[in-house]
């Protein structure tokens, strides 16, 4: 009383059931899995690709954002009403956050385009083009995050530096293993 199609009888039934349900059978197990595999491919891939960016950026991040200090301990201690930022929102917002969303979005399309259009018309490979544009958002990252930060100390300084400096190196051995596609 509820199927798609009906049946005026019942002798269709058997090859119905037999057949086009093992063929229907097979054709959706094998689109599930498919689909299943290419999105996994997909996601797995860029995971590689965004893994490798936030194993050299997360390191000065995490240094910055450890041993940053904007005013030292004294100061704070003789002027209490400086705790007042936290209360006024002053270091962290909505308008900041979108603010910051928009720059970003600004630098990524920079990044992106201007290699790309630079580049157009030359014959540098997709592999070569995603070395270049490891190494610039890397630089760029770290250039950013250092124009923020206000005390620097040897870490800091091998943090930011170092990643800039441990990407490029990176860079250019996997560039230089013969096995891989931008040799």
């Amino acid at each position: 009383m509820a199927s798609d199609f009906a049946m005026d009888q019942f002798r269709f039934l058997k090859r119905l059931l037999l057949v086009h349900g093992h063929w229907n059978y097979q054709r959706v197990g094998y689109l599930v899995l498919y689909n299943f595999y290419r999105n996994v491919v997909f996601v797995l891939m860029l995971f590689c690709s965004v893994f490798y960016y936030v194993i050299y950026t997360s390191v000065p991040t995490i240094v910055i954002g450890i041993l940053d200090k904007d005013l030292s301990h004294k100061t704070l201690l003789e002027y209490p009403k400086l705790h007042g930022v936290g209360h006024r929102r002053e270091a962290y917002n909505l308008q900041l956050f979108w603010i910051t969303m928009i720059d970003t979005q600004w630098q990524s399309l920079v990044l992106f385009y201007i290699p790309l259009f630079t580049y157009k018309e030359s014959t540098i490979d997709i592999w070569s083009m995603g070395s270049l544009w490891t190494i610039a958002v890397v630089i760029l990252v770290n250039i950013h995050l250092a124009m923020d930060i206000r005390r620097w100390v040897f870490i800091t300084h091998a943090a930011v530096w170092g990643s800039i400096i441990i990407t490029y190196a990176c860079i250019v051995v996997l560039d230089s293993i013969p096995v891989f596609p931008n040799y």
